[in-house]
């Protein structure tokens, strides 16, 4: 690092004080909007960038958001910079995926801030307004084949000029809307917050100068990659694969594979989506920004959690290959309108879950955990009031769990990895806001994974139609619906899928009636229970009700190791039924249903019962693979999560029996024996996935039947072999 005049402490000062800049720029957008996407979900974030436009930080709301802003100034200073500019006050905005923007419904407004003439840095939001017109009530377009049956596109344009609102431009913004005052009062938010940054910035510029601004943004972007740079370093070097998959396109109900290769090498990583499937004809499909945020918002809360998130740090050692034209790299004209949901989720999804095997293999083992919530449940709703108003909204009101830690369950309702600030609106800011009431939101047994540790379960609510006119315009929309999608880790199950049922002419107010409140949807009778899409567009009659239920997160470790008393917290939790209990952690109760026991006995001889079928009719994963023998004198420095130990010739045993598995540079699995199981088997609401297609595989150790790894897969899929490594290098 080159020497330079600023002292450490005035860096440091500087650095706290351009971060809490960005922040206050977040709390001011969020305090002035109007939308409850904004101020009770937080779907925004805020970022500050450098003149160049690399992010310097970004907020602590929606990380996949302000990841969008770096590309966005980009490409205005390649457009704009030699013909029109950009001069101190002017202010822009798009929503152009192709241009910065994650999908149409993130409008972004970034400005150059400017000192005595000379270009200091750049800030800007991103917000999700919950309309931007097009075909559907919400934006998320079911039915379309591409991006000209969404919401217009607005290409980077100049919407305060000198400091001068182009009302013209305001107008384009917001004319097109079904929620123009929302829109247009987040328009002022996003000034108003700009406003304040650039205040911000000339009082520490006259404080400190000019001069140890412009070094303190170099300093922090060179400390940053310095750190990073560090920790990669302490990582040992090898490949790890994941795979994921995006159900439903929004017109069929068809897989597309997300497939990435993770190498690390030295102080780089790099990540290699070849493979990936084409992009869909349908909505589901994200751009090369989208492709990079969710990379990116796997990277910061796995491998930097201690570090500022200063995303223009870490790119320069981070290397992304994608083919173009694939679902989480799409060409103009795909569509792109549930891109931050779909590619862009499951892009997170896949880096997050091959980042957690890399961490595995290191002495940062105790830290990893497995994959959260599979993707946003959502819906939107439109209609009228009994009055004649028309409303339209954008529920975020349920979240999913956090995945299982190598130490502890996974929190049950933990939201979305990576985005610390964001949270779940307020269901009675909900129902003042929209002809809506929420008869029951709770948490929903059965979606977490399995596992020694659990992972966190998601919630589900029950919504009825309330104080409005006629039917509601209801679409829904997620991924994870026809196959769990949350993957374990090292013997840990995946989720739950995602669900969404419609109750046709549900009792909900006979019930209430009669003085009785449902608890779950299994209370409530209905003349109908539809299992609807992924995504689809429906309607909500007067008399149903409609239910969102939320996947969790995924578990670690042999579901066999889990303490029952564990398990038996979870059935009088109603986080779990006896049933799985039994069969899925061997875990037999006694006593009334109101006060059950653990009956150890009982309890000893399932478990054993189910490492005997474990064993029974299994098959194995390479057919005549012999690994290398194992001295009775062997140590074993090496780990991989709890699942495998390693030796100090680099072989690779069962944890639990000291069994070996494989020789250095094979996947430990390629010693292991497997099977098959149903994916109803893991969780009551898996009977609403693809239960002909999807299944999943259990990898055990041939000798006593531990847990190596669990995977899910179409049934017609090879074996995914997942880790090529030497554990040990050279160290």
């Amino acid at each position: 690092m080159a020497e330079t005049g600023l002292d450490p402490i005035t860096l440091e000062v500087l650095r706290h004080r351009l971060m809490m800049l960005n922040d206050e720029q977040g709390r001011v957008a969020a305090q002035l909007s109007g939308s409850p996407v904004v101020y009770e979900a937080k779907d925004f974030n805020s970022a500050l960038l450098t003149a160049e436009g690399d992010s310097l930080f970004i907020g602590v709301y929606m990380t996949r958001l302000s990841l969008c802003l770096n590309t966005a100034v980009k490409t205005v200073i390649e457009r704009f910079g030699n013909s029109m500019g950009f001069r101190d006050g002017d202010a822009f905005v798009t929503n152009d995926p192709w241009a910065g923007a994650a999908h149409m419904n993130d409008i972004l407004m970034f400005a150059p801030i400017f000192h005595d003439e000379k270009l200091v840095c750049w800030t800007g939001l991103a917000m999700h307004e919950i309309d931007v017109g097009g075909p559907n009530p919400g934006s998320f377009t079911v039915g379309t084949p591409d991006v000209f049956g969404e919401a217009p596109l607005i290409p980077p344009v100049k919407l305060i000029d000198g400091g001068e609102l182009r009302e013209d431009v305001e107008a384009m913004l917001i004319r097109n809307s079904r929620t123009s005052q929302l829109n247009g009062l987040n328009v002022r938010a996003r000034i108003a917050a700009i406003n304040r940054t650039r205040q911000r910035m000339a009082e520490v510029t006259a404080e400190y100068g000019l001069d140890a601004v412009m070094e303190a943004q170099r300093r922090i972007l060179e400390l940053v990659q310095a750190s990073f740079s560090r920790r990669l370093k302490s990582l040992p070097d090898g490949e790890w694969t994941a795979q994921g998959f995006l159900d439903h396109d929004g017109n069929t109900n068809r897989l597309y594979r997300i497939c990435l290769r993770l190498t690390k090498s030295g102080e780089r990583m790099k990540f290699d989506f070849t493979g990936t499937d084409e992009q869909a004809a349908g909505a589901i499909n994200c751009t090369r920004v989208g492709l990079e945020s969710g990379v990116f918002s796997a990277i910061l809360p796995m491998l930097c959690y201690d570090m500022p998130w200063s995303p223009g740090g870490l790119m320069p050692l981070v290397d992304i290959v994608s083919e173009e034209g694939t679902v989480n790299n799409a060409l103009h004209p795909a569509g792109v309108s549930m891109g931050t949901v779909s590619g862009t989720f499951a892009t997170s999804h896949v880096a997050f879950g091959a980042i957690a095997k890399m961490i595995a293999c290191s002495g940062l083992r105790d830290e990893i955990q497995a994959n959260w919530s599979p993707a946003w449940q959502g819906m939107t709703m439109a209609g009228s009031w009994r009055d004649k108003r028309r409303f339209t909204a954008v529920l975020l009101d349920n979240t999913g769990g956090s995945g299982a830690k190598s130490q502890t369950d996974g929190m049950d309702g933990g939201g979305l990895s990576g985005s610390p600030a964001a949270a779940i609106g307020n269901v009675e800011t909900y129902e003042k806001e929209n002809p809506v009431l929420y008869v029951f939101r709770r948490l929903a047994p059965e979606t977490g994974g399995h596992g020694k540790y659990r992972g966190g379960t998601g919630t589900q609510s029950l919504i009825v139609p309330h104080g409005n006119e006629g039917d509601i315009d209801l679409t829904v929309l997620t991924h994870g619906a026809s196959q769990p999608e949350s993957q374990g880790l090292f013997g840990g199950y995946p989720s739950s899928v995602q669900v969404r049922l419609l109750l046709h002419d549900a009792e909900i107010r006979a019930m209430f009636e009669q003085g009785r409140m449902p608890g779950n949807v299994e209370d409530v009778g209905c003349s109908e229970l539809e299992a609807l899409e992924a995504k689809q567009r429906t309607r909500l009659g007067p008399g149903d009700g409609v239910v969102n239920l939320y996947a969790g997160g995924g578990g670690y470790g042999d579901s066999l190791e889990r303490d029952p008393a564990r398990v038996l917290a979870d059935v009088q939790a109603d986080l779990m039924g006896v049933d799985r209990a039994a069969s899925i952690h061997g875990v037999v109760l006694s006593g009334d249903g109101r006060h059950p026991e653990v009956d150890a006995k009982a309890t000893e001889a399932a478990r054993k019962s189910i490492r005997e079928q474990r064993l029974a009719g299994c098959a194995q994963v390479e057919p005549g693979h012999q690994a290398p023998n194992v001295g009775k004198d062997a140590t074993f420095p090496g780990a991989m999560g709890e699942a495998v130990k390693i030796t100090k010739d680099r072989v690779s045993v069962c944890a639990k029996c000291l069994h070996p598995l494989a020789g250095n540079g094979e996947d430990p699995k390629a010693g292991t024996v497997w099977r098959t199981l149903p994916i109803e088997s893991a969780s009551r609401w898996n009977k609403f996935g693809l239960t002909g297609e999807i299944e999943i595989r259990e990898f055990c150790c041939p000798s006593c039947a531990h847990l190596i790894g669990v995977q899910v897969a179409r049934k017609s899929d090879p074996l995914l072999m997942d880790v090529f490594l030497d554990p040990l290098g050279d160290r």
